[in-house]
């Protein structure tokens, strides 16, 4: 069952991944697939006390930075924020996302996962010369998080949820 729940883990974020950088649409479904079963994997590592007080740190977190964002791209940019600055499918996914590590580990795949989205955006775009104004954002999350998730569970690092 771990085994399974592991092997669906990656794949709902590998089809995240996919369909948001082909399509920049992602099926609705698979964020709370994603949800469900980081959140499973965390919980089985963690007591019920301390899974639920880093689930809430971590939705404020989310919670917090969706608000900066909004505000910026409404006041400053002058933006339509779900159009122009930041997907549904985003927030969805900073959702999913956030119940699946306890807040070291999710404040820490947070930043640097949104570091590795802005050189690999920048190095794709040098790369194929395309200028492309949306960045798939939850996709290359999703391929930042498989690439963490399988380190872990190959034995290169020991907890994911440690930090």
């Amino acid at each position: 069952m771990f085994v399974l729940v592991k092997i669906l883990l990656l794949i709902s974020l590998a089809f995240i991944f996919l369909q948001d950088h082909k399509d920049r649409q992602v099926y609705v479904f698979l964020f709370p697939l994603f949800g469900i079963f980081g959140s499973y994997l965390f919980f089985l590592n963690s007591t019920l006390e301390y899974y639920l007080l880093s689930v809430c740190i971590n939705l404020g977190i989310v919670l917090i930075v969706v608000l900066i964002n909004y505000l910026f791209a409404e006041l400053v940019l002058k933006k339509n924020f779900l159009k122009e600055a930041l997907g549904l499918g985003d927030i969805l996914f900073f959702i999913a996302f956030a119940l699946c590590f306890p807040t070291g580990a999710f404040i820490n795949f947070f930043v640097f996962s949104i570091l590795f989205t802005f050189v690999l955006h920048l190095a794709l775009s040098k790369l194929l010369k395309k200028k492309n104004k949306n960045i798939p954002l939850a996709g290359y999350i999703s391929l930042f998080l498989m690439v963490a998730y399988l380190v872990s569970w190959l034995g290169f690092y020991d907890s994911l949820y440690l930090l």
